[in-house]
């Protein structure tokens, strides 16, 4: 009898603030931020079958996905040589900043881990996500969490107040490599206070969280892609609390003032013929 897929959603990320400090001795950035979940979510599905694995997802199908490279670093930890079929149903942008990828090989090391019996604690499953990119670990657990060095070490903050968010993404997408690049030329470098985060979570304000939205990476952002500015300048004079660039973008959020006002921003945006449009809220924990 053939095998039943394990099924699970992938949630997306953005960074409620990123600042990059400095150059780290191995030459990546030095990164802080403040890490966060949100509802937004593809839908992953692992099954034992065939011989080899295999990534199923649309025009990302394949051994360049990362959740194919999640797969074959669990088969080698593990000393495993089956077969894996993955199945992936992608709702969350590409090039956006919102962990896309990177959640959904978050989400494979868990069903994976899952389907034989959980071979693999806690410690080792970061481990591995970590080898898959910075914020695969992340990913892996998901809520609020304050991540430095790279982006791999990881710390709980307070959970966040639920955030009703509005999203929006340019058509043209930002490679994070690029953005990383032009920040060099043209950024300032900046820093985050942990504690000004951890009273804002502890208070729970919502227009305290808005006051601390930071991003160190828009600017170079904006120079590919302009229209960030543009959505973000949108967000606010529809009253939004705050709005910022996630990550390196293009995705942008605005934090709404409740349910209602995020719908009706949304259908404002998309009056204006703006397609990628999503409304969402933040998520606690994810780790399954």
């Amino acid at each position: 009898m053939e095998q039943s897929f394990l099924t699970t959603f992938a949630y997306a990320k953005i960074n409620l603030a990123l600042a990059i400090p400095g150059i780290l001795e191995d030459g990546y950035h030095e990164l802080q931020s403040v890490m966060q979940s949100i509802a937004l979510h593809d839908i992953v599905r692992v099954r034992r079958r065939g011989e080899k694995v295999v990534c199923r997802c649309g025009a990302l199908s394949g051994s360049g996905n990362l959740a194919y490279k999640a797969a074959v670093l669990f088969q080698e930890q593990c000393g495993l040589s089956d077969g894996i079929e993955i199945e992936i149903e992608k709702n969350i942008p590409v090039q956006a900043g919102l962990a896309g990828g990177s959640t959904d090989a978050a989400a494979t090391l868990r069903l994976l881990n899952q389907l034989y019996e959980e071979p693999l604690d806690r410690e080792v499953l970061l481990a591995l996500a970590t080898r898959c990119g910075a914020d695969v670990a992340f990913c892996l657990q998901g809520g609020t969490m304050w991540a430095t060095g790279r982006g791999e070490q990881l710390e709980l903050l307070p959970t966040a107040p639920k955030l009703d968010l509005v999203l929006i993404k340019p058509f043209a997408g930002v490679n994070t490599r690029e953005a990383y690049r032009r920040f060099d030329e043209v950024g300032q470098c900046g820093h985050l206070t942990r504690t000004d985060w951890e009273n804002a979570l502890t208070q729970r304000s919502t227009q305290r969280i808005a006051d601390l939205l930071y991003n160190d990476l828009e600017s170079a952002s904006i120079q590919m892609v302009p229209q960030i500015l543009k959505f973000k300048q949108l967000l606010l004079e529809a009253k939004c609390y705050g709005a910022l660039m996630s990550g390196s973008g293009s995705c942008v959020f605005g934090i709404a003032q409740g349910g209602q006002h995020a719908i009706e921003v949304a259908g404002q945006l998309r009056k204006k013929g703006f397609k990628n449009v999503w409304v969402t809220t933040t998520v606690a924990e994810v780790r399954g």
